[in-house]
């Protein structure tokens, strides 16, 4: 285990949905203390997973699946990778909305593990509190690891914008790093701003940022915004998804 991730509760992985379920209602519960940018240059650890391209399906239990976790630093010029880790094996589940842990949630966590320094926060290629247990991907390999973070992801779960006389009121700035002009919305559960729909650059689709693991919306929002090179999605799920991709074209 990582230096970082020493005072991390032990952590199994559920096995089935229902201790899925008692897991997710846990943490959605739990109150960690929250984390917050940074004053200088930091370590963040983009996190994907790919499994076996042209599946029947949307894919099943068993799956060769690659997960890949890079390590950047950022906060000082433009990000500079520092190391990658990888994980192959079998995916525990078939793919299914809302139980992305029970398939990717081992292998993502066996990556960010094999990392040879902990990063400061990880940026995950899954769901957060946007979820319908309040206890998404994002959220739960946060807690595994005892790391803060966020999600990344191309559309929302399940949480929604509000009408424009309900939206709830914006908290303030976002944190440094954060451009109000790149909000486009937040996006709401049960009244609650789980996440927001940010445009990381001009003229392409906006892209969701989840709150996680110790982590608010907002700092998901200035977090993804801060970390957007010169691509649609953030430079740390990008280069995941890279890596990940070519584990399985060479494999």
């Amino acid at each position: 285990m990582l230096p970082g991730m020493a005072n991390a509760p032990p952590f199994t992985w559920p096995g089935d949905r229902a201790s899925l379920a008692a897991a997710q209602d846990t943490l959605a519960c739990a109150s960690p203390p929250p984390w917050s940018l940074p004053d200088g240059p930091f370590l963040v650890a983009g996190c994907a997973l790919v499994s076996t391209r042209g599946a029947a399906g949307a894919g099943g239990s068993g799956d060769p699946g690659w997960a890949a976790a890079v390590l950047l630093e950022v906060g000082a010029g433009p990000p500079r990778e520092v190391a990658a880790a990888d994980a192959t094996g079998a995916l525990g589940a078939a793919f299914e909305t809302g139980v992305l842990a029970l398939r990717e949630g081992p292998l993502l966590h066996a990556a960010v593990a094999a990392l040879p320094r902990a990063p400061d926060v990880l940026v995950v290629h899954a769901a957060g509190r946007d979820h319908p247990r309040r206890a998404g991907l994002a959220l739960m390999l946060g807690a595994a690891t005892g790391l803060p973070s966020i999600g990344v992801t191309t559309r929302p779960l399940v949480a929604r914008a509000p009408d424009v006389a309900d939206r709830p009121p914006h908290p303030g700035p976002l944190p440094r790093w954060g451009n109000d002009a790149c909000v486009l919305e937040p996006l709401v559960l049960d009244g609650a701003i789980v996440a927001y729909r940010v445009r990381t650059r001009a003229g392409l689709r906006p892209v969701v940022a989840h709150a996680g693991w110790r982590t608010t919306a907002e700092l998901a929002a200035a977090l993804a915004l801060g970390t957007t090179a010169n691509a649609r999605t953030p430079e740390p799920i990008r280069r995941a998804l890279e890596r990940a991709r070519r584990l399985r074209a060479r494999a």
